[in-house]
C-alpha cells in the first residue's frame, strides 16, 4: 500500500479536479510548493558496482527509508505546527506521507543496471541528484533526466498516447537544459570511464587526453541530439560551454 501511494494521488487528481474546476487549468504544487512537473533522473551504475553495494551505503540514513531490497523512500521533514504552507496560496497541493506524517520527497529504485530517482518537482530533482551523488560518488556515473507533465501523465492515465508536443517548449526546454547544465559541470570534475577513469578536466591537460576528451564530447553530442524530435530540449542542448571550459574547442569538427 505504501509503495502505491502516489497512484491513489495521481488518481484522485484526475477525478476530483475536473468535477471542481469543469475546463479550467488547476494550479497544482508540491508539498514544498514547487510547481509539479514529474521528473525521472536515471544513474548508470559503474560495471563493478552491486545493488548490495549500494544498499550499504543508503542504510543507517534517516532520510532515506529502504522498503524492498531494490527501493527506498525518500523522505523530509514535518512541517512544524504553525508554518504557513509555501507557494501560491490558491494552489492544490499534492504530496505523499508516510503513517507518521513525514513526507516523501521521492522514491530511489534499482532498475537493472540504473538507479532511478522519481520526483515531482525541478527543485526536487536538483537537490535529489546531489544527495545521490555525495552518497554514492563514483558508483554511480552522471544521469540522464526525463520529464513529464501533469497533462502527459494523464493522457498516459486515460489510454492515450502522450505526444512531445504536449509539452511547451518554453517549460520543458529549460528545466531540461539548467538540469544538463548542473550535471555535466558535475562531472567535469568526476572520473569518466571513456577518458581512463580521470575526470575531463584533468585529461584535457594532455595532447593524449584532449583528443580523448573531444571524442567524449562527440560522444554526448551525438546522443543527446540522436532522438525522433529535433526539437527535443535534449536534441537542442548547446554543449559549446563544455568545449570552452576545457579548452579543447579546436577540436571540435
Amino acid at each position: 500500500m505504501r509503495l502505491a501511494a502516489p497512484l491513489f494521488t495521481h488518481a484522485w487528481l484526475f477525478d476530483s479536479l475536473p468535477k471542481v474546476l469543469g475546463d479550467s487549468q488547476p494550479l497544482v504544487c508540491n508539498s514544498d510548493g514547487d510547481d509539479i512537473v514529474f521528473h525521472e533522473v536515471r544513474f548508470p551504475i559503474e560495471v563493478d558496482i552491486t545493488g548490495k553495494d549500494i544498499a550499504d551505503r543508503f542504510a543507517g540514513r534517516d532520510d532515506l527509508r529502504q522498503e524492498n531490497p531494490q527501493f527506498w523512500s525518500w523522505l523530509g521533514r514535518p512541517p512544524a505546527k504553525g508554518t504557513a504552507r509555501p507557494g501560491h496560496p490558491d494552489a492544490l497541493v499534492a504530496g505523499v506521507t508516510m503513517e507518521d506524517g513525514t513526507p516523501v520527497l521521492g522514491n530511489l529504485e534499482i532498475k537493472g543496471r540504473f538507479l532511478v530517482l522519481m520526483v515531482n518537482s525541478a527543485e526536487r530533482a536538483q537537490r535529489g541528484a546531489e544527495l545521490v551523488q555525495n552518497i554514492l560518488g563514483k558508483m554511480v556515473r552522471a544521469p540522464l533526466t526525463t520529464i513529464q507533465t501533469i497533462e502527459q501523465l494523464k493522457a498516459a492515465h486515460q489510454g492515450k498516447k502522450p505526444s512531445a508536443d504536449d509539452i511547451p517548449p518554453e517549460v520543458a526546454t529549460p528545466l531540461v537544459h539548467a538540469m544538463l547544465d548542473k550535471q555535466y559541470r558535475a562531472t567535469l570534475d568526476e572520473p569518466v570511464g571513456m577518458l581512463g577513469d580521470i575526470s575531463p578536466r584533468a585529461a584535457a591537460r594532455t595532447k593524449t587526453g584532449r583528443q580523448k576528451v573531444a571524442e567524449w564530447l562527440k560522444y554526448l553530442e551525438m546522443r543527446s541530439s540522436s532522438g525522433l524530435n529535433p526539437q527535443d530540449p535534449m536534441a537542442t542542448y548547446d554543449f559549446s560551454w563544455v568545449w570552452k571550459e576545457l579548452h579543447v574547442e579546436d577540436l571540435r569538427r
